[in-house]
């Protein structure tokens, strides 16, 4: 899984005007308190590879082999790397430290792509 992107705010104000333009960019607010917002933007993959995985198992299924379970699985595979690895989570907190007491190291919110 990617490392998540952890913003600092103020107070719940704050984390709601920073998680807004999340928000606005697909972003669906999974968890939300007085003290943290997550939220996660699920990744699928590229339109194009999905079309092209389609369109190769809809021309191997009249061979009925091998290679179109092999095709399938790679397809799965393909899809859930893409929707378990590859999505997006940022967490925004009032808080500064973890739950054993350490430091939480912040993200630059001027260095974040939406």
């Amino acid at each position: 899984m990617t490392k998540p992107i952890i913003l600092k705010a103020k107070n719940f104000d704050d984390m709601e005007s920073i998680a807004k333009p999340f928000i606005d960019n697909g972003y669906k607010i999974m968890s939300s308190d007085a003290k943290h917002i997550i939220a996660k933007k699920r990744n699928f993959g590229i339109w194009y590879f999905h079309v092209l995985f389609l369109g190769l198992i809809l021309f191997i299924v009249s061979y009925n082999s091998w290679i179109l379970y092999l095709v399938c699985l790679l397809y799965i595979a393909y899809f859930l790397f893409y929707l378990f690895k590859r999505s997006k989570i940022v967490l925004i907190t009032t808080e500064s430290k973890d739950e054993e007491g350490n430091y939480v190291e912040f993200d630059d919110i001027k260095d974040i792509n939406y």
